[in-house]
């Protein structure tokens, strides 16, 4: 649904098993109340620190179900709802996560937050944090959420503090693991940043164009409203660039 542009219905099914889940889902949130949720949580995850990165994977199963969609609907709600809704939901997963335990979404609902918590005055710490969500990469099985790991760390955060070069190695890896996993929204997500970066850092704009049209190419197979319009805009900007779109 996703991949499709039918984020609103991704947000309801999400909300309704959220809710059947005990989670409360509200119509709006406003500015003020998300900056202090963003503020409590933030001071919440700093107490724990290092003895709650440490701890110990829980058997809750129910956590690990609330959490996935919560991550879910995180993602939808980027498109559908309001900044105050996107970071309740953020902080709504972390704070679960923080008061019963570590489970394999953790570390994509820490990668998220802080997406969500980023500012300019405060990205080193949000890398800091981000790093450390990463660094459970290793200790729990994330394999199917990569793409989505990719994609909010070197697309969003990492950007600011690691070479693109990097960042486009990984957003490949991730785009590839997202079309092999059946994850092909999420690695479509990866493919648009990997473009952005390669538009920032190439040498050849003509390679660039290439690119982009082997993708929208591809994209007659891995349907995606979303992807080609951002890959259509992108490749209008870098044929302005190259001749003012006369020729290509």
């Amino acid at each position: 649904l996703q991949a499709q542009g039918k984020v609103n219905d991704v947000y309801d099914t999400c909300s309704a098993i959220l809710t059947e889940l005990g989670e409360s889902i509200p119509e709006s949130y406003t500015l003020c109340k998300s900056s202090e949720m963003l503020a409590e949580t933030l001071k919440m995850y700093e107490e724990l620190g290092d003895k709650w990165l440490k701890g110990e994977k829980t058997d809750d199963k129910t956590l690990q179900t609330t959490l996935q969609f919560y991550n879910v609907i995180v993602l939808a709600s980027y498109f559908c709802k309001s900044y105050s809704m996107v970071a309740y939901f953020t902080c709504k997963a972390m704070q679960l996560s923080l008061q019963r335990g570590l489970c394999d979404h953790t570390p994509l609902a820490l990668i998220q937050f802080t997406t969500v918590l980023n500012k300019d005055e405060n990205a080193m710490l949000c890398y800091r944090i981000a790093k450390d969500a990463m660094s459970l990469r290793e200790r729990f099985d994330v394999a199917a959420q990569i793409p989505e790991l990719y994609f909010n760390f070197y697309g969003r955060i990492a950007w600011r503090f690691e070479p693109f070069q990097a960042g486009i190695e990984h957003l490949r890896r991730g785009f590839e693991a997202g079309l092999s996993s059946g994850h092909a929204d999420m690695g479509l997500y990866c493919l648009l940043h990997t473009i952005k970066f390669v538009l920032f850092s190439s040498p050849s704009l003509k390679s660039t164009l290439k690119e982009i049209d082997y993708y929208l190419h591809l994209l007659k197979t891995y349907k995606s409203v979303v992807t080609r319009n951002y890959l259509l805009i992108f490749r209008e900007t870098v044929s302005l660039l190259i001749d003012s779109g006369e020729a290509t």
